[in-house]
Order: C-alpha cells, then sequence, then structure tokens
C-alpha cells in the first residue's frame, strides 16, 4: 500500500520581544502538506509546538491554557527537574468536525492538501540554548492519523518495518524552531547597540593595554574587526604574544542550591609572528598597534545567543590579551574584559538598522550591566608564572 507523505513547513525562527511578561500573543504561522497517492482515510491530522525530544525543559512557568498538556520530563531527583515542563501546544488540522472525545474517520482524496496552522505561544518560554548545564529545544510536529486497515494490526506491523516516520498508523513529519527574546526597540537600546567598544587600563604603571573599534552589540556568524593597542610605560618589556577572545559565561541557578557557573572560548585568534612585521619578541617602543578579524561562531553551535531570563543565564566578553616579558627574562600574561552581546540577525543585523531597546526587565538588566562597564575602570589583569 502507498502510504501518504506528510511535511511540515514553519519559521526556524521565533523571536520574542520583551520580557516574559511582555512578550506573550506571538502567533506561530505555518503550514503542513499532505501528499496522498491514492485515496486513504484518516481518523486525524493534529500539529503541535513542542520541546523536542532530550529538550529538559521550556518554561519558565506553568500557564493555564486550551489545547495544552504538560508533564515532567528526564527528572534527575534534582529541584530544578522536578519543577521543569514539557510543552506542547496542539491544533487539530483535520477531522476537527468531530468533539474531541469522538471517533470517526474520514476520507482525503488524492492529491495534495496543504493545511493552514496558526499557534499561539507564550511569552514565557524559555530560549533555545545547548549548553553544558542545559540543553532547551522545540520543534512543530505534525501527525496523521491513518484509518481503515492501517488503523489495526496491519498499521503496527507496516510501523514496525519502514521505522522513521510512520509510528503504528501514524504518519509525522518535524522540523526545528528556535526560540530567541530580544529586547523592545527603542531609544536606550539603539544608543548602547551603537555604543563601540574603547577601553584601557594600565598594569602598575608598566604597561597600558587599549581596545577599541567594534560594537558592543554583536550577531553570530560573522567577522569582529578590533584594533588592540600596546604602550609600555618602562623600557625593557618585548611582546610575545598578542590577540583576543570572546568568552562564554554560563550561569545556573537550580532551586535554593547555590549557583554554579562556568566559561568556554567561544573563538579566539592571535596575531601570527609574520603579521604586522617583527613585532614578535621585539621590544616595545613607544606604542604598537594590531587590527584583528575575530570570526563570531554560528549560534547554536560553539556560541549560544545572550540569555537574560531564566534558571539559567548565558552572557560574553571579549578579552583583549597581551604576554610581555620584562627586561629579568619574567614572563606576564595580561587580560583586558569588555563585555559584548551576541544577539540574532533581527537584533543586530546592520549598523544601519540597529534595535531598539525600551524599558523591559531585560532591557534594563543590559543597560545597567553597559552603564557599570562604562563608569567602573576594566579588569585587566592577571598575571602568569614567570618564565
Amino acid at each position: 500500500m502507498i502510504l501518504p507523505g506528510v511535511r511540515v513547513f514553519a519559521p526556524g525562527a521565533v523571536v520574542l520581544h520583551g520580557a516574559p511578561t511582555e512578550s506573550a500573543g506571538y502567533v506561530l504561522d505555518g503550514r503542513v502538506m499532505v501528499t496522498v497517492r491514492v485515496p486513504v482515510r484518516i481518523r486525524e491530522l493534529t500539529v503541535a509546538f513542542q520541546t523536542a525530544r532530550g529538550g529538559r525543559w521550556g518554561r519558565l512557568q506553568l500557564p493555564s491554557r486550551l489545547h495544552r498538556r504538560t508533564a515532567a520530563a528526564n527528572s534527575d531527583g534534582s529541584d530544578y527537574d522536578r519543577n521543569s515542563e514539557h510543552v506542547e501546544l496542539h491544533s487539530r488540522l483535520y477531522g476537527d468536525s468531530r468533539g474531541p472525545d469522538e471517533e470517526g474517520e474520514e476520507e482525503l482524496p488524492r492529491g495534495r492538501h496543504e493545511f493552514l496552522f496558526r499557534i499561539e505561544l507564550p511569552g514565557d518560554l524559555v530560549e533555545t540554548m545547548f549548553t553544558a548545564h542545559k540543553r532547551v529545544a522545540y520543534e512543530v510536529r505534525a501527525d496523521l492519523a491513518l484509518g481503515g486497515a492501517l488503523g489495526g494490526a496491519l498499521g503496527g506491523a507496516l510501523g514496525g518495518a519502514l521505522g522513521g516516520g510512520l509510528s503504528g498508523a501514524r504518519r509525522w513529519a518535524s522540523q526545528a524552531v528556535a526560540v530567541k527574546r530580544v529586547p523592545f526597540f527603542g531609544p536606550a537600546w539603539e544608543f548602547l547597540a551603537s555604543d563601540m567598544v574603547h577601553v584601557s587600563a594600565v598594569w602598575r604603571n608598566r604597561i597600558e593595554m587599549c581596545a577599541l573599534g567594534c560594537s558592543r552589540v554583536q550577531r553570530d556568524d560573522q567577522p569582529l574587526r578590533v584594533k588592540g593597542v600596546v604602550r609600555a610605560l618602562e623600557k625593557g618589556f618585548r611582546l610575545t604574544r598578542i590577540g583576543f577572545l570572546l568568552e562564554e559565561r554560563t550561569r545556573s541557578r537550580v532551586g535554593h542550591a547555590p549557583a554554579t557557573s562556568s566559561s568556554t572560548i567561544a573563538a579566539s585568534r592571535y596575531v601570527r609572528a609574520g603579521e604586522h612585521g617583527g613585532w614578535c619578541d621585539s621590544p616595545i617602543v613607544d606604542q604598537m598597534a594590531f587590527d584583528v578579524e575575530l570570526q563570531i561562531p554560528k549560534a547554536y553551535g560553539k556560541i549560544q545567543y545572550d540569555v537574560k531570563h531564566g534558571p539559567v543565564t548565558v552572557s560574553h566578553r571579549l578579552a583583549f590579551v597581551v604576554a610581555v616579558v620584562d627586561r629579568h627574562g619574567r614572563g606576564t600574561c595580561l587580560r583586558l574584559f569588555t563585555p559584548l552581546h551576541i544577539m540574532p540577525r533581527d537584533c543586530a543585523g546592520s549598523e544601519d538598522e540597529l534595535p531598539t531597546y525600551t524599558a523591559a526587565l531585560a532591557d534594563r538588566v543590559l543597560l545597567s550591566a553597559g552603564a557599570v562597564a562604562a563608569e567602573s575602570p576594566p579588569q585587566c589583569l592577571g598575571r602568569v608564572d614567570a618564565q
């Protein structure tokens, strides 16, 4: 028997604007295409926005809405997982003439049949992320329940023989959907997005470091161009290494337990010895400047977008790294940090159309972080063992 084919088409990303209390009402539009080669009897066709397999949780709190089913998932005994939930928002596309508890079948004729759907999403969805602490992923899944002979034992036999895409008397298809939260548009966010990195610090009145040239708001999968300047305030220092790192910091808060955090290097770029002339292991005379291009990875791989809400938060900072050796042969590695914000293309797409930001909760957190970085001197500076 020739079975019908099912395909689902939906946006690959959902962008929620503002804090969870402000972003309710987003409508996810899409369509399901069913290709029938011979007439077939079906019980129903449903579509669902749900947590993808392996996703730990998908919501910050449990709402009360129609056609929603939640269940604890992947509990490992921790307070965090006992409070986690599985998102599943349903909509019936075919067979909706019957009541929710009625059973029956309808014949779907030969041809291609397109079913449009609209699913309203809650505003407190946790953002998609793949970190060492937690994994959150979503998908849109369409399920076609077959009737007739396939509804009985034959359907179970075919399901076992054909595997993926056919489960008993069902045909299904799914598409991954990423959920991201961005700030509202407004003058405050526009000011922050147009702010250029320009930070400097002095180490023990001996070495001055300065990083400048790029916007604090960056998008993934693009080059980050920045300049580093090193100036020796004392004679006898030689430069042995210079470059930039993009660090991702993840913080997890689970119940009443102490918060845990971790950091990873999402990208790095060091100046090679043959670049910018003969700088390596040569004395620092006056000041030396280096133009560096650091490639930001694509999101959900080596790097995540900034996450300001929920039990797991993600932030980023740029580090200007300088290694020097003094006249006595003692080596020191210095790092100058400044915050960056990695946002989707909708929010940091181009410098001509910078987004704006209103007084949402996440906005105030982001703006206050930028204000602290601007008002307080950067913390540079760690030292390694002498060489």
